[in-house]
């Protein structure tokens, strides 16, 4: 059974008063260890479908895919790169962290999920982001040439899905294996555009070891500019990955794998 929760837009409503406003409309909910994070026990209509939604005051996301954001802990003073944004729920979260100041670079390559990250940037009056429709393994180049580094970077990677939300999907080992590919492509494009002590956070809604912990050790035995941050739990539903210092959730909740990485320098 798939857990459902709701982020409050802290630059826009207290956590308070929208559990006023919802409860007053006969939405049950419940606190989690995160005091703008609730969790939806019941409602009386789609929780997407509210004026406070509309007004911004919140957004419909899994528990576990708050931590990525959490665990980078941008400042109001960073420069911060969203490789792979859309639909927005981590970059509305980073620049809700940094109290809409510094800059987010939110970059995604799909078109269709861009319009969606657009949207959810003006709902929930971000000003601090810009919006790039390119292929982060194409975008790189542009970035270094007009020497463009970044203090922290969140590199939610694409993966081959989980039972949550992709309930029909048929995974292959193919798939898992293209994945894997893929994403430590990314992951050394990221890093390459850290600035010298730098931090990126990697994850994955992926619950496969190949996708997880072999793309982290393969990074870590590649390269001698980069170190792990070890991370610990933030809350009793994530425990540690195979590697020490790396975090996963499992189901009920959302599957994520989490690990932050430092540039040396």
């Amino acid at each position: 059974m798939y857990i459902n929760f709701i982020r409050v837009n802290t630059l826009k409503i207290s956590p308070n008063k929208l559990k006023e406003r919802l409860e007053r409309k006969g939405v049950k909910l419940e606190k989690t260890f995160l005091d703008y994070a609730f969790r939806v026990i019941n409602t009386p209509f789609s929780i997407g479908a509210t004026p406070e939604y509309l007004f911004g005051y919140y957004i419909p996301q899994s528990l576990s895919s708050m931590i990525p954001p959490i665990v980078l802990n941008p400042s109001p003073n960073d420069i911060v790169l969203d490789m792979c944004a859309a639909p927005g729920g981590k970059t509305t979260h980073l620049a809700q962290l940094m109290e809409n100041r510094g800059s987010i670079l939110a970059v995604d390559i799909s078109k269709e999920r861009v319009r969606a990250l657009k949207s959810n940037i003006n709902r929930m009056g971000v000003l601090n982001t810009m919006i790039v429709n390119k292929d982060m393994r194409k975008y790189k180049d542009y970035l270094i040439s007009k020497g463009l580094f970044f203090d922290k970077i969140l590199l939610d990677a694409p993966c081959s899905g989980n039972i949550i939300k992709d309930k029909n999907r048929k995974v292959s080992k193919e798939d898992i294996e293209y994945c894997s590919l893929r994403q430590k492509d990314l992951l050394n494009i990221g890093l390459n555009l850290l600035k010298p002590g730098g931090e990126l956070v990697y994850s994955t809604c992926s619950l496969e070891e190949e996708e997880d912990e072999e793309v982290i050790n393969y990074i870590l035995n590649t390269r001698d500019d980069i170190k792990l941050i070890k991370l610990k739990p933030l809350a009793e539903f994530i425990t540690y990955g195979k590697i020490k210092g790396t975090l996963r959730v499992y189901p009920p909740y959302e599957p994520f794998f989490i690990a932050k990485l430092k540039k040396e320098g």
